[in-house]
């Protein structure tokens, strides 16, 4: 372990990494069987089933209240919809974050209906990241599409989607030093 910049985001506090997964079998917005694989720690696929999970809400909003470095990734960015501060503000209210934009939302419903297995009136994914996080208060950024991009507002790292593992990473390792 390097000892320079040994924590430049919260200075005298170590430096502790955990990494959170979650994906239900089954997605239930389309029906197709989903899990985990070791490649989605980079490459993250995310369903929305995001919204129940109030333990995974408070513990991300007790690491970021916390001065701890907070990261999500992709669809994986659906969870800061849900993450309040203790006075009911959205944490992304004020701000800047990236996650899944609204062009990659429509390039993969676009997809899937050219390829026959939705029909027009069924989407991917049951809302889009990029527009509830703006109903928040967030100033949401992009890069545009399948662009690899990350963005750090404090101690929250946010990154686009899956090809922007390497962006994130990079910000989170900028940020805790090497």
């Amino acid at each position: 372990m390097s000892h320079k910049s040994l924590n430049p985001a919260v200075p005298g506090r170590p430096k502790r990494v955990a990494i959170v997964l979650s994906n239900p079998g089954i997605s239930t917005t389309t029906g197709w069987p989903v899990g985990f694989w070791w490649a989605e720690l980079a490459h993250p696929y995310f369903t929305f089933t995001y919204e129940a999970a109030t333990n995974l809400h408070s513990k991300f909003v007790e690491f970021y209240q916390a001065g701890k470095l907070c990261a999500a990734l992709c669809h994986g960015v659906a969870l800061l919809r849900y993450a309040r501060l203790p006075d009911g503000t959205p944490l992304v209210a004020g701000k800047t974050v990236t996650g899944f934009a609204n062009v990659e939302e429509d390039f993969a419903d676009q997809a899937v209906w050219d390829m026959g297995a939705l029909t027009k009136d069924k989407h991917v994914m049951p809302w889009r990241i990029e527009d509830e996080l703006k109903k928040l208060g967030a100033n949401y950024i992009q890069a545009g599409l399948w662009k690899g991009f990350a963005v750090r507002d404090g101690n929250l790292v946010t990154g686009q989607q899956n090809f922007s593992g390497g962006e994130t990473a990079d910000l989170i390792v900028e940020t805790l030093g090497r």
